[in-house]
């Protein structure tokens, strides 16, 4: 529940006349959706190692983002 009214704040000030970094905002969106959804996720590819070391118990993805480079996730 608290991920849900977190979500709603930053959905929320996101159509305020502050303007949001583009990356600030991705960075908050990922967190609350990790901790909603139990996963770990990283759109750096020096950290995938990690993550899929941590993945014993889950399912590890990696995919190519749109600037071409790796990203990872352990869905537990």
């Amino acid at each position: 529940m608290k991920y849900l009214s977190l979500l709603t704040i930053i959905l929320i000030s996101g159509c305020s006349s502050q303007p949001i970094s583009h990356q600030i905002a991705n960075a908050i969106l990922s967190s609350v959706f990790e901790g909603a959804t139990n996963t770990d996720i990283s759109h750096n590819a020096a950290s995938c190692p990690n993550i899929k070391r941590s993945c014993s118990d889950g399912n590890y993805q990696e995919w190519l983002q749109k600037n071409g480079q790796k990203a990872c996730a352990c869905n537990k």
